[in-house]
């Protein structure tokens, strides 16, 4: 039995096989597409979401953990360990976080803690992954807060997207901001922090962008070590160039690739969207 498991939500796209390893729960996020409710990574993958999304007017919908979700998740995670740090996508951007209390307060006889990581996408990943490699270690569940306490103003996440038109059609982009990118054909450099996604840079190729993207990672982090989780959306080998990539120019400890951006990061990201999170070691 572990002192801890980690309970988080689908937005992290851990392989399952790393989740397991680590004694971490995933508890699916929803998209609505046509009116039917699908539950990210088990009613509807990622191919078969991007495929079928180019086709989709209007767009999507997209909604955080059910209650009745996470209590599940729960239930799970505490039959393989005493305590639980549930992690959260962003509350400013999901309604995850605020499910992930209720069902904490429907066990309340359960020792679960929820904290909102502030992040999503690869960010939120590596945080997840952080703190189940503490766990696995035997770290309680004062420590593995700390831990993530510690890790959230260090961890950013960068990524490039094809085109702003998904993030600006889900509301998550003002109009002015996807029209510059749309009209003058730039690939926008998106950031996930402090619970926002912001543009920070644009870049007019592909390529560009993606240079472009490791470029502000070298501004954060220089010569230090650091743990870093490749996203991408459909673009497989893509993600595997970028990883050899990362860990030619930077001192990695550990980096991971996820799987396929899930419908509801995807439905505002659009495919062959490709990014990182990382952190920096002290």
């Amino acid at each position: 039995m572990r002192k801890i498991a980690i309970v988080t939500d689908s937005c992290t796209d851990i392989p399952q096989e790393l989740a397991e390893e680590l004694g971490i729960v995933i508890a699916p996020l929803h998209v609505i597409i046509e009116g039917k409710d699908y539950r990210d990574k088990i009613d509807i993958s990622g191919a078969e979401f991007y495929r079928l999304l180019p086709k989709l007017n209007p767009l999507p919908t997209t909604s955080g953990v059910s209650v009745s979700d996470f209590l599940e998740a729960y239930e799970k995670a505490l039959k393989i360990a005493d305590s639980v740090v549930c992690l959260s996508v962003a509350k400013s951007l999901s309604m995850t976080f605020n499910s992930a209390c209720v069902a904490r307060e429907m066990m309340a006889d359960a020792d679960i803690a929820v904290a909102d990581t502030q992040t999503g996408a690869a960010g939120e990943a590596i945080i997840a992954i952080a703190a189940g490699k503490a766990a696995k270690e035997g770290a309680d569940q004062t420590q593995v807060l700390a831990l993530v306490k510690e890790l959230i103003p260090r961890v950013d996440t960068l990524i490039t997207a094809d085109t702003l038109e998904y993030l600006h059609r889900g509301g998550r982009l003002t109009a002015t901001q996807a029209l510059i990118g749309k009209f003058l054909g730039f690939r926008p450099i998106l950031r996930i922090r402090e619970g926002k996604i912001v543009p920070i840079a644009r870049a007019r190729s592909r390529r560009a962008s993606i240079e472009r993207m490791l470029s502000v990672m070298k501004s954060q982090v220089g010569d230090r070590e650091i743990c870093a989780a490749i996203m991408h959306a459909l673009a497989l080998d893509e993600a595997e160039a970028l990883r050899d990539e990362i860990a030619r120019r930077f001192n990695c400890r550990e980096i991971y690739i996820l799987d396929d951006l899930g419908p509801t990061a995807g439905t505002h990201l659009g495919p062959g969207a490709l990014g990182v999170g990382f952190y920096a070691l002290p």
